[in-house]
């Protein structure tokens, strides 16, 4: 009886070890993210990378619709929102355009008397030839269909004009690079509206220039980039101890 007792003993003895065996090679119950069997699943554990929603930081890249991010790299909601206001109407539209278009060149003229820097006058000189040529068309077409176009800057453009003469060298160059990036996100809302207007000509006209201005301002982002970088370089010698 004794050596039956300790067989059964030993079977129970191994089978235990069997079981503790099974349970510690079984896989774990936690919660990692990429054990998950769905996209829901891995949301609701903490989703890998791949299942990030974007952040609702300033990337302008992580805007969901082009305006977005314009607005980001430029013109305030506000702007982009009365510009596309302004761009649904033809005569608010032609009127806008000329103002703009006319500030442009008045702008770019200023920076190629006042900068010294080679890259602020090419995109000078590539606005005044772009703007003079657009606005000469804009002109012509709203003529032709008796809509009043302005032949000189109002108060408003006016003062921001006169208010940029009064910068030089760095600092104007700065000021001009951020005046041309919100200024060309605004003008890209403007004909971006103005290219689904209810006139067939002028629709036609927002469309064929919208790609212009958006080579304009991916150039004007670049030139605001460059020269907030050489400003910060500069304060940065200025304020190292000699």
């Amino acid at each position: 009886m004794n050596a039956i007792s300790t067989a059964i003993a030993a079977v129970l003895l191994a089978a235990a070890v069997s079981v503790a065996a099974a349970q510690t090679q079984s896989p774990p119950t936690s919660t990692d993210p990429s054990s998950a069997s769905s996209p829901h699943q891995r949301q609701a554990t903490g989703s890998g990378t791949e299942e990030t929603q974007p952040s609702n930081g300033a990337d302008p890249s992580a805007a969901s619709t082009p305006h977005q991010r314009q607005a980001m790299t430029g013109g305030s909601e506000a702007d982009m929102s009365a510009a596309a206001t302004a761009g649904a109407t033809p005569a608010t539209f032609v009127k806008t355009a000329a103002q703009d278009g006319m500030t442009e060149v008045a702008v770019a003229k200023l920076a190629l008397e006042k900068s010294g820097n080679d890259e602020v006058k090419q995109f000078a000189q590539k606005m005044v030839h772009d703007h003079e040529q657009a606005n000469a068309q804009l002109t012509q077409i709203a003529k032709s269909k008796g809509l009043t176009v302005p032949t000189k800057l109002d108060a408003k453009h006016e003062a921001m004009v006169k208010s940029m003469s009064a910068r030089s060298g760095a600092a104007f160059d700065a000021s001009y690079a951020a005046h041309m990036a919100k200024a060309h996100a605004t003008a890209v809302a403007l004909f971006e509206s103005a290219s689904k207007s209810s006139d067939p000509d002028l629709a036609a006209f927002a469309q064929k220039t919208l790609p212009t201005l958006e080579v304009h301002k991916q150039m004007a982002d670049s030139l605001h980039a460059s020269t907030q970088t050489r400003e910060a370089s500069a304060a940065h010698a200025a304020a190292a101890p000699q």
